[in-house]
């Protein structure tokens, strides 16, 4: 499992994050929408959809229909708080599902032979990983919503907590990620050649 690809696979949200301080709710959602439609056609044509797209397509098209059928005054008043409820829906479902179902799993599978996929080690890694974005999701989530609240869009606080909170928030998780799959690799007895998931590239 290489984590950039879990990454990209939050795209769709920070597309919708930027375009939202630039043009109108919908037109910011539709945006995301549209590229979380892309990695869920990618994925299905490339052995099956993932669920973290069409999550994100999921919540990104309801902000897109609030968007366009409120009126312009109503959308612009939702929209800084839009922002930070797509990332605290988005986390909520990350951080519970990864109890029954991590979403890191579906990462880890296209490198893991299929007879391990239902074992306890893979699924106990991917639900730490997966915990831990589900955690960073929900910290960006909380930064985003203060940021709406202080209002103080262009200012040094305003970057902290709209950018700079985001960012770490997806480094610790990277962090974390590269540090469990290292400690899974090392943990397995010589010459054992069940792979709970592939080495980091």
């Amino acid at each position: 499992m290489n984590p950039l690809s879990i990454i990209l696979g939050f795209v769709p949200q920070v597309v919708f994050a930027l375009l939202v301080n630039w043009v109108p709710l919908g037109w910011a959602a539709g945006g995301g929408l549209a590229v979380a439609l892309v990695l869920i056609a990618l994925t299905a044509a490339r052995g099956g959809v993932k669920i973290l797209p069409l999550v994100q397509g999921v919540i990104l098209g309801v902000f897109t229909l609030i968007g366009f059928s409120a009126a312009p005054e109503t959308a612009a008043m939702v929209a800084p708080y839009a922002r930070a409820a797509a990332s605290l829906i988005l986390g909520t479902f990350i951080v519970v599902t990864s109890f029954f179902f991590p979403f890191t799993v579906q990462f880890a599978r296209a490198d893991v032979p299929r007879q391990y996929w239902h074992t306890a080690r893979f699924l106990d890694l991917n639900r730490r990983i997966s915990l831990a974005w589900g955690i960073a999701v929900l910290a960006v989530s909380a930064s985003q919503i203060v940021s709406a609240r202080v209002g103080q869009a262009g200012t040094l606080l305003g970057v902290l907590l709209q950018w700079g909170v985001p960012a770490i928030a997806a480094y610790l998780a990277y962090s974390v990620t590269t540090r469990a799959i290292a400690a899974s690799a090392r943990s397995r007895p010589a010459g054992h050649d069940q792979p709970a998931t592939p080495a980091a590239s």
